[in-house]
């Protein structure tokens, strides 16, 4: 049972951060810019972050005894290939079929073979078709790396907490050299999203696991570290554009702290109301499903509202696409991504 509290927990703050960045993009690329000083403007960038994390966690989490080799590597990828194409496609084809205001790269055939296939993220991550997608390129290029590190992490956990170190090393190249603070982040975008950058966030996941699984936090320490993390996150004087997040002391503390708040959650002991509970297991099993159909329901909100009730309110249009996104990602779980998910694990039956 503790394990499946840990999960849950862990799918709380999933469903948490795909709210949030839901809101971020809702908020700042519809309406008006949301700076380093504002909560949501922090969410939209280390929201991402601790997907990073969260996603090393779970991969370390159940897989960390199924991969043990060449096939069960690769059925690890496929796995992850059920997972993920089939609702990118979905997401990528509405918006080729009514192209939206964010897709500024082209339909190319090449593009879109890139798109499907999420080798944008290893070829050229700044050319994703769908709002958000330079995240889930980054993600599948992660996965090849997977069975690697859990490989040398069931070695030895000197050896997967040496590679770990290896991959801070990349990221603090990134953060403190690469990426220039004096120029704001949309004109380093292509530098941010290189995969080699997040690297170290998912490897943080794998690394959570691996030296903290036997280890039990108190209930008080728990709350205590949760709070002052939070926050922390929220009061912390760093203004201007978000490039002051993901550069310098910005990049190392604002990290730091996502790493502590996932740990908190992997190791929460502690209940929530149960309305309360119920409306984060929501949120938590449609957070991929949120995560890709939130900008493109908008779009499609906007035009309904627009063609059939001359509409152009931005505030109705804003709640209805929230309202929207979050049913039709619940039937998008149930309907599309279980049923390929549950393929995906037939097809990969390890016979006895």
């Amino acid at each position: 049972m503790k394990n499946k509290k840990r999960i849950e927990s862990i799918d709380w703050l999933r469903g948490l951060m795909a709210l949030s960045i839901m809101l971020y993009h809702l908020v700042g690329l519809t309406y008006f810019k949301l700076n380093a000083d504002s909560l949501l403007g922090r969410l939209g960038v280390y929201g991402v972050c601790i997907f990073f994390i969260l996603s090393g966690l779970s991969m370390a989490m159940v897989y960390s005894r199924y991969i043990k080799g060449i096939r069960t590597s690769f059925y690890f990828f496929i796995r992850r290939i059920f997972r993920i194409w089939p609702l990118l496609w979905v997401v990528t084809l509405l918006i080729l079929i009514n192209p939206v205001p964010f897709n500024q790269q082209g339909n190319s055939v090449i593009n879109i073979i890139l798109n499907f296939t999420t080798t944008v993220g290893l070829i050229k991550p700044s050319d994703y078709i769908a709002m958000g997608t330079w995240s889930i390129g980054s993600e599948m290029l992660y996965y090849v790396f997977t069975p690697f590190i859990i490989f040398l992490y069931n070695k030895k956990l000197l050896f997967g907490n040496l590679f770990f170190l290896f991959t801070i090393l990349i990221g603090f190249y990134f953060s403190q050299i690469l990426l220039k603070p004096t120029m704001n982040l949309g004109s380093q975008w292509q530098i941010y999203i290189n995969p080699l950058n997040n690297l170290y966030l998912y490897v943080s996941g794998i690394a959570i696991y691996y030296n903290l699984k036997k280890i039990k936090i108190t209930k008080k320490l728990n709350i205590i570290v949760l709070l002052v993390c939070w926050i922390s996150f929220i009061i912390l004087p760093f203004k201007g554009d978000q490039i002051t997040l993901v550069t310098g002391i910005g990049r190392i503390i604002f990290s730091f702290l996502s790493i502590c708040i996932v740990i908190s959650f992997y190791k929460m002991n502690f209940s929530v109301p149960k309305i309360i509970r119920y409306q984060l297991e929501v949120l938590g099993i449609a957070t991929y499903s949120i995560y890709l159909f939130h900008p493109v329901v908008n779009v499609y909100v906007g035009i309904f509202l627009q063609k059939y009730f001359s509409l152009t309110n931005p505030i109705f249009q804003f709640i209805l696409a929230i309202i929207s996104t979050i049913i039709i990602s619940l039937i998008s779980y149930k309907y599309l991504e279980m049923p390929f998910m549950k393929l995906g694990k037939k097809v990969t039956k390890l016979k006895q």
